[in-house]
């Protein structure tokens, strides 16, 4: 008998990361679009907005799953927290 496993996605890297925080930060049209999305927040449902998110991405040129985009975006938040963190401590 064949065991049967889900192929598992590949990991993301600190390049993936890297690349995510550079378009997100760089990409002006990214950056309207999500801002645009953000004013529609009231009006829809997480799947929803996550897919029109998942498509501001696509057009800037990143390939992700709901996952990536969860994950990406918890490490830049965990990141500026700790940046954060930092700079009020030598203050």
């Amino acid at each position: 008998m064949k065991w049967f496993r889900k192929k598992k996605k590949p990991a993301l890297h600190f390049e993936d990361a890297a690349r995510f925080n550079w378009v997100l930060d760089t990409n002006q049209e990214l950056q309207e679009g999500m801002a645009k999305l953000a004013e529609q927040f009231p009006n829809l449902t997480e799947e929803s907005y996550t897919e029109k998110a998942l498509e501001l991405f696509r057009r800037a040129g990143l390939e992700l799953s709901v996952e990536d985009l969860k994950m990406l975006l918890t490490l830049r938040r965990e990141t500026d927290l700790m940046l954060l963190r930092k700079k009020s401590k030598e203050t």
